[in-house]
């Protein structure tokens, strides 16, 4: 499968029906509305189906928590989808299920937007990804760590960092039954990293 703006460290969902997987915007920004999520066959690679008009490269594995898949993008938004399963076990993306939630890094403007390739980790009805600043490569510049309530759809609160986390979190329980939270653990791209 060929896409304009092709795949960059986009990871896939896969079932026995069906993979799903962003593409990057095919622009030279990052704010760019012409990125897709595609619903391709596992097996042949055909288009099942795929939804576009998505703002900004999706550079991040596309994660599942209950009916529902979530994925981020450079453009600034936490995405979510669910799928359809005809009676034939076709499998089709449901187009009116997308939600989204703005991205913030104070500024939020399309010179400088809330960017992320971070893998949404979830649980418990809420997603972790990290988010960049104003200056990518610049400390403290609204580099966040974000909550977002998937009950309320709406971002629960931010964690200021010194660098832009790009990768996925890594969440535990171990602590859990003793105190009630869960930790979920990030690196973010600056020297030194922490």
């Amino acid at each position: 499968y060929s896409s304009k703006g092709g795949f960059y460290w986009a990871g896939a969902y896969v079932t026995d029906a069906y993979l799903l997987v962003g593409t990057d915007d095919g622009d030279t920004g990052c704010t760019s509305s012409s990125s897709a999520l595609l619903c391709l066959d596992p097996k042949t690679g055909a288009e099942l189906d795929w939804i576009g008009g998505l703002c900004g490269d999706i550079r991040c594995s596309v994660a599942k928590y209950g009916d529902r898949f979530f994925f981020t993008s450079k453009g600034g938004y936490f995405y979510s989808i669910s799928m359809t399963t005809a009676a034939d076990g076709s499998a089709r993306i449901d187009h009116d299920s997308l939600k989204t939630v703005a991205l913030s890094n104070g500024t939020d403007t399309a010179q400088s937007p809330a960017m992320s390739t971070c893998t949404p980790v979830v649980y418990n009805h809420r997603a972790y990804i990290g988010v960049s600043g104003t200056g990518q490569f610049k400390a403290y510049t609204g580099h966040n760590l974000t909550v977002i309530d998937l009950d309320r759809w709406r971002i629960a609160y931010k964690l200021r960092t010194q660098g832009y986390a790009q990768t996925s979190g890594l969440l535990t329980t171990v602590y859990e039954e003793n105190n009630g939270y869960v930790y979920v653990y990030f690196f973010d791209n600056y020297t030194p990293g922490t």
